[in-house]
C-alpha cells in the first residue's frame, strides 16, 4: 500500500533498552509531534528574564521557574502541593523527586502544548537526569539548553541596575534596558521604575549588590558547568552559549538574535517594495505575492481596515482623523504590527511603499526586531521620470485590490487595444468588476508626485544599504 507505513519497533527490554526507549520509537513511528522543551540558563543580570520573555512570547510557551511552580503547586492545593508544603513546613528541602512530580503536573496545562522554558533547572545532574526520564516517559527531551553567557568581571558592574517585574519576572535594567517610565538621568526609585506593560512599580532583588554577587557566581559555575556537559552528550539537543555581554558595539538586539537563532526561529519573508507612479508596482508586487503566497500590503489599506474593523488601535486613529490630524508613526507601526500577525502573514509580507521616512524605517526596524525578524529585500522598480510622463496616462486600478493594468503595457482581458478606455470596457480579469483612473494619474501632476517620491525614497534606500 502506496500511503501506508509498517514500521517493527524492538520491544526487546534488556539492560540498555528500556520501556521508555521503546515507547520512544512507538512515539516516532506514529508521528507524535515533540514539544519545544527548552533549558535557559544564565548568571544574575545576565538578561535572562528579558530574552526569556522574548523567546516566550514569540513560540507561545511559557517560561517557568521552579520556585514559582512550588508556590503555585501549594497554592492550589494539589496533591504533590501538598506533599511539598509538609516538607516546607518542616523546614526541610523539598526532594528532587517532588520537584520533578510538581514540573510534570505543571507542563499538563494547555499553555504548555506547544512546549515551555524551563528556567535556571537543572541544578544538578541527578536533577538533569530525572528531567529526562519524565520527558520520555512521553517520549520527549530537551532541545535546546541556552546559556548567556557574560565575563563576571561585566556582571559585577552591571548587577546595581537591576530592576525586576515581581509579579511577571520581566527584567529591566537602568543603563542597558530601562523601561518607558525611566528617563535615564534621574535616580532610580520604586516611583520611576515602572512596568512596561502594567504600570506597577519594579523592585530590586536584596542580594542584587556588589558584596553578594561574587559567592553567586561561584555557586552558578559550580552548577551549571557539569549540566551543560551532561547535555553536550544528548545526540538529540544543541547546547549553545549566547554571548549576552552588552557593549558599545552589542547590543540587547544582536543578543536576541543570536537567542532566536539558537532555538531555530524561521524568520518571515519580510519585503519592502518601492516605485514611483506607473512603475509597475501592482503588477509585479502582485506576482511576487502570489508566487511566495505572503500578502502586498498598504498602509492605506490597512489603516481603513483597523478603523472598519474598531480594534484598539484602529479606535485610536479613527479619533486622530476624525480631528483632521496626520496619524502618528507610533499608530502606524501599531497597525502593521497587528496586520502581520495574521494567518496570511505567516510565511511572510510585502510592504507597499511603507516605510516613506529614516524613522519610520527605524521604527519598522525595531518592530520586527521584537520577533527575531529583519527586513530581508527591499525591492525599488525604477523607471526614467521622462518615461514615466509618457506612461502615466494609461494606468487603471481596480480599487479593491489594488491590481494594476494599463491600456497598452498590461491591458485587461476585456479591452481591445484599440478602443477608447472606458469603465465600460476596462475590466478587473478577476473580478469583471470596472477599473478606475486615479484623478492625479495625469502629465500635469506628475512631476510634483516624482520629486516628491524621490526625496522620501532615497534616504530610505541608503538606510537600507
Amino acid at each position: 500500500h502506496a500511503g501506508c507505513e509498517v514500521v517493527q519497533v524492538d520491544s526487546n527490554l534488556s539492560e540498555s533498552r528500556k520501556t521508555d526507549d521503546i515507547w520512544a520509537d512507538c512515539a516516532k513511528a506514529i508521528g507524535l509531534v515533540q514539544r519545544q522543551v527548552i533549558l535557559m540558563f544564565g548568571p544574575p543580570a545576565s538578561g535572562k528574564g528579558t530574552h526569556g520573555g522574548r523567546i516566550s512570547k514569540v513560540l507561545n510557551i511559557p517560561q517557568l521557574s521552579t520556585g514559582d511552580m512550588l508556590r503555585e503547586a501549594v497554592d492550589s492545593g494539589t496533591e504533590i502541593g501538598k506533599k511539598a508544603k509538609t516538607v516546607m513546613d518542616a523546614g526541610q528541602l523539598v526532594s528532587d523527586e517532588i520537584v520533578i512530580g510538581i514540573i510534570k503536573e505543571r507542563v499538563k496545562a494547555a499553555d504548555c502544548s506547544k512546549g515551555f522554558i524551563l528556567d535556571g533547572f537543572p541544578r544538578t545532574v541527578a536533577q538533569a537526569s530525572a528531567l529526562d526520564d519524565m520527558l520520555a516517559a512521553t517520549a520527549e527531551e530537551v532541545k535546546t539548553v541556552l546559556e548567556l553567557s557574560v565575563p563576571d568581571e561585566a556582571l559585577i558592574e552591571r548587577i546595581g541596575g537591576r530592576w525586576i517585574h515581581k509579579q511577571s519576572g520581566r527584567s529591566y535594567h537602568t543603563k542597558y534596558n530601562p523601561p518607558k517610565s525611566y528617563d535615564g538621568k534621574s535616580e532610580p526609585t520604586s516611583t520611576n521604575m515602572l512596568d512596561d506593560e502594567t504600570g506597577e512599580a519594579l523592585v530590586q532583588r536584596p542580594d542584587d549588590n556588589k558584596s553578594a554577587l561574587p559567592k553567586r557566581l561561584a555557586a552558578y559555575h559550580a552548577e551549571t558547568v557539569p549540566i551543560l556537559a551532561h547535555y553536550k552528550g544528548h545526540a538529540g539537543c544543541e547546547v549553545v552559549q549566547v554571548d549576552s555581554n552588552l557593549s558599545e558595539s552589542r547590543k540587547t538586539d544582536d543578543i536576541w538574535a543570536d537567542c532566536a537563532k539558537a532555538i531555530g526561529l524561521v524568520q518571515r519573508q519580510v519585503i519592502l517594495m518601492f516605485g514611483p507612479p506607473a512603475s509597475g508596482k501592482g503588477t509585479h508586487g502582485g506576482r511576487i505575492s502570489k508566487v511566495l503566497n505572503i500578502p502586498q500590503l498598504s498602509t492605506g489599506d490597512m489603516l481603513r481596515e483597523a478603523v472598519d474593523s474598531g480594534t484598539e488601535i484602529g479606535k485610536k486613529a479613527k479619533t486622530v482623523m476624525d480631528a483632521g490630524q496626520l496619524v502618528s508613526d507610533e499608530i502606524v507601526i501599531g497597525i502593521i504590527k497587528e496586520r502581520v500577525k495574521a494567518a496570511d502573514c505567516s510565511k511572510g509580507f510585502i510592504l507597499d511603499g511603507f516605510p516613506r521616512t529614516v524613522a519610520q524605517a527605524s521604527a519598522l526596524d525595531d518592530m520586527l526586531a521584537a520577533t527575531a525578524e529583519e527586513v530581508k529585500t527591499v525591492l525599488e522598480l525604477s523607471v526614467p521620470d521622462e518615461a514615466l510622463i509618457e506612461r502615466i496616462g494609461g494606468r487603471w486600478i481596480h480599487k479593491q485590490s489594488g491590481r494594476s493594468y494599463h491600456t497598452k503595457y498590461n491591458p485587461p482581458k476585456s479591452y481591445d487595444g484599440k478602443s477608447e478606455p472606458t469603465s465600460t470596457n476596462m475590466l478587473d480579469d478577476e473580478t469583471g468588476e470596472a477599473l478606475v483612473q486615479r484623478p492625479d494619474d495625469n502629465k500635469s501632476a506628475l512631476p510634483k508626485r516624482l520629486a516628491a517620491y524621490h526625496a522620501e525614497t532615497v534616504p530610505i534606500l541608503a538606510h537600507y544599504k
